[in-house]
């Protein structure tokens, strides 16, 4: 088979098998949640073991059927994508991420889909293995058409997004393997495989023009809306930022903790879902309306204070809050939405709904992340404004692994520093129960007003409490008298409670609103005027800011706090307080059982091949080189995720990146001389940079913010190319090396390296969270660095 033709076609698989494995984030994201994303990477890097395996344990039989095999290969690859799509959405394979602790059998559902999805990866792999093993004296440029093919194809498979279904996405890669297998036909099943590519190929078509239903988790937002009477979809638009539909029903009416001198009606919206996950309502007050829903809400507080010219609203969403501004007289409102998908919508089919308000000319809006805003504005503002977080009664921590760069310790000293002298950060939440998110907005502003080198809190923070909200206002000079009386009389006049204030009295805490549970005052007291370093220490929950380093707001758990929680909530109950970081924990397990059972248990029937330093030092240099650069990989999609403002796309520009940079630094490495010194230097180098990056990685990146567009873009590509160009020498090289001195072992390194990537996927998400981004970049380092040192193992003379 020639050179050029296998070249083309590893580079269509590989593209075929990353945008497949984006394609899947993006399903298991509409139909559950986002903490599926490590698990997909890792599935497919299980393939990518599991195959190496097979090889191990049958090379010389694939090798001398390669011709026969390669073509019927990619086939398999392209049914199974197909199928995996289909069962997912049945019956037996379909789970709920909400029933997977409650013992009712969720759990090995989800295995099901782990093995649904990890069989055309394995068999992908299978084929990808086969060719670099046959043609192992050109693996610098084989390995190139791989990374080159897999960098292209995650960046399609993101652009692609914006005009197909996420189901019929999916479709895609599978179409592009099944075509790539016509290149490769043998003349004696030439027919036969025709035959079912065109098969397939139709049915493809036939899903794209026709997407398959897709049954959501029945506890997501939109399933629960459509149970209301005459409840209908309207619009829907896919996207990398998810798919948005807009919803409308006779009963659908948002009223978010209204006052108890409420006494007029809510009017009906239209509301926008994202993902199945609530967005917001389609807001269509005008300024002919004699009340704004929001005046009888917590939210209404900056206002009751003074008139606000400028406004900044962040995350603004479907605009509920640009046009409480312009209710309350603000002559300019920026208004910060990054979701593109949404506010196209709102600039166009929905425009009438919102009576233009996006095109008023108080109101300029601007499709960007509201980090990378802050960072290049140049104005002051009255009030900066933020969106309300958090769920009525607390949520079950669903969100508990996402990263929110917004609610960071940095975000609020950047939202500092655009007020003017007297302005205002209001923030509001849900009360939750236990105290989570209120406390830890407590002492993210207590930390902030620190950092301002202020020491006198109370004097900056005001917050008021309704039946389920608290409105949490930090101002830049202190509160006058004026300001505590006009927050006195808001209270009073709609029954809300001041929890934080100058002068406050503990009887005013519970005037209109009892808690059963008054807890609450006394730690968040112990936040602004005790020891705030030691609630943070015995506080059942984590309530520490959340940092650039580890921006996971809603992460509260803690690890140490378990068995107390279980004691006093119940076992079962405990997961629903926390359930995010459970299925983070459950899938990395779950992922690691099947590393181990499909990768090192076929291959410990290679024992006996080779001697022991020289299994050593296969074991050890392999291993490194997976766990460093998934470490590194899965540490640049979550700081990227600040960057490009969204997890899919996070995903698909660093994927790409370091795919093309290792896949040149591959290329370039075919013409080294895979020796014991060289190689050394390179893994050196690689310790070094990532040593540097350790330090100061974040300290730049706040700097490439302010930097215009495609400025930033291109130092982005810059910062992860650098150390990935070098990242993509070592795997050829070790594979040459490992060629001459223990030929067959050459797939028990592919193996290794692929177990260890899995495992390594899986674990670096729930070690940032806990460590932070810079100590797991720490730990990439010390990854290559055991790699350099293994090379002393190697006693023969490679060349």
């Amino acid at each position: 088979m020639k050179r050029g033709v296998l070249s083309v076609a590893i580079f269509l698989l590989s593209a075929a098998l990353i945008a497949y494995q984006v394609a899947i984030i993006q399903l298991l994201s509409l139909m559950q949640w986002n903490h599926y994303a490590s698990m997909i990477i890792s599935v497919a890097l299980l393939g990518f073991g599991a195959a190496g395996s097979l090889l191990s344990l049958k090379r010389d039989w694939l090798l001398a059927h390669v011709d026969k095999l390669l073509p019927l290969l990619l086939m398999g690859c392209g049914f199974t994508m197909i199928l995996a799509i289909e069962l997912c959405r049945s019956n037996f394979a379909r789970f709920d991420s909400y029933l997977l602790f409650t013992g009712s059998g969720e759990w090995l559902r989800l295995l099901i889909n782990y093995i649904l999805f990890f069989i055309p990866f394995f068999i992908g792999a299978l084929a990808l293995g086969i060719v670099f093993t046959k043609n192992v004296e050109k693996i610098g440029k084989f390995y190139f058409s791989n990374l080159a093919g897999s960098g292209v194809g995650a960046v399609l498979a993101a652009l692609l997004a914006w005009h197909f279904f996420p189901a019929s996405l999916a479709m895609l890669p599978a179409a592009v393997v099944i075509i790539t297998t016509l290149f490769l036909l043998q003349r004696n099943n030439r027919w036969v495989l025709i035959v079912m590519a065109f098969s397939a190929t139709a049915f493809i078509v036939y899903r794209i023009n026709k997407p398959a239903d897709i049954q959501l988790s029945e506890y997501k937002s939109l399933s629960k809306t459509m149970n209301l009477p005459a409840a209908q979809v309207l619009i829907q638009e896919p996207g990398p930022y998810g798919l948005v539909q807009v919803v409308s029903a006779d009963a659908l009416r948002y009223a978010p903790g209204l006052s108890l001198a409420f006494d007029k009606e809510v009017a009906v919206n239209k509301v926008i879902f994202n993902n199945g996950d609530w967005f917001g309502p389609v807001d269509s007050w005008n300024s002919a309306d004699s009340f704004h829903l929001l005046d009888y809400t917590t939210i209404a507080l900056p206002y009751a204070l003074k008139k606000r010219d400028t406004v900044l609203v962040l995350n603004a969403g479907t605009g509920l809050n640009i046009s409480h501004a312009l209710k309350n007289n603000a002559s300019l409102v920026d208004a910060v939405e990054p979701h593109r998908g949404v506010a196209k919508l709102l600039l166009n089919e929905l425009a009438a709904d919102t009576d233009s308000l996006f095109y008023q000319p108080q109101v300029k809006l601007h499709i960007t992340e509201p980090r990378s805003f802050l960072s290049s504005v140049n104005k002051k503002y009255d009030l900066v404004q933020l969106p309300m977080i958090g769920a009525f009664g607390g949520g079950v921590g669903l969100y508990a692994m996402r990263e929110e760069y917004d609610l960071t310790k940095e975000a609020f000293v950047n939202m500092w520093d655009v007020l003017k002298d007297d302005g205002v950060i209001s923030i509001t939440t849900w009360m939750d129960y236990p105290f989570r998110n209120s406390l830890k907005i407590t002492a993210t502003l207590a930390e902030l007003l620190e950092e301002a080198g202020l020491t006198r809190y109370q004097s900056h923070l005001a917050a008021v409490r309704s039946w389920a909200t608290i409105t949490y206002l930090v101002k830049k000079s202190a509160f006058t008298s004026a300001d505590t009386a006009a927050i006195r009389g808001f209270c009073n006049n709609y029954f809300f409670d001041p929890l934080l204030l100058p002068g406050l009295t503990r009887q005013e805490r519970m005037t209109y609103n009892a808690l059963s549970d008054s807890a609450i005052f006394s730690y968040t007291d112990e936040l602004l005027t005790g020891n705030r370093e030691k609630l943070y220490d015995d506080y059942g929950f984590h309530i520490k800011p959340a940092t650039d380093d580890k921006p996971y707001f809603s992460q509260f758990l803690r690890r140490k706090s378990l068995s107390q929680l279980s004691d006093v909530f119940g076992s079962q109950n405990v997961s629903f307080i926390e359930l995010g970081w459970l299925i983070s924990v459950l899938t990395f397990l779950q992922i690691t059982l099947l590393a181990v059972f499909l990768i090192l248990l076929p291959l410990l029937k290679l024992q006996k091949i080779g001697k022991g330093d020289k299994k050593s030092w296969t074991l050890i240099y392999f291993s490194g080189l997976g766990i460093g650069y998934m470490f590194f990989e899965i540490v640049m999609i979550q700081k990227f995720i600040l960057f490009f403002g969204n997890p899919v796309y996070a995903t698909a520009i660093v994927i790409c990146v370091m795919l093309l940079a290792s896949g040149a630094g591959s290329y370039y490495s075919s013409g080294i001389l895979s020796n014991r010194v060289t190689m050394q230097r390179i893994l050196l180098m690689i310790f070094l940079l990532l040593a540097v990056y350790t330090f100061f990685l974040s300290p730049l990146l706040n700097q490439v913010f302010s930097f215009p567009g495609l400025v930033k873009l291109f130092v982005s590509i810059l910062i992860i190319a650098c150390p990935a160009v070098l990242m993509g020498m070592p795997f050829p090289l070790g594979l040459r090396a490992q060629s001459l001195i223990e030929e067959k072992n050459i797939p028990w390194a592919w193996g290794i390296n692929g177990c260890m990537s899995v495992i390594s996927a899986a674990f670096a998400t729930l070690l940032t969270v806990e460590v932070g981004f810079s100590i797991v970049i720490m730990l990439a380092a010390i990854s290559y660095g055991i790699s350099t040192v293994s090379m002393f193992l190697v006693k023969e003379r490679i060349y």
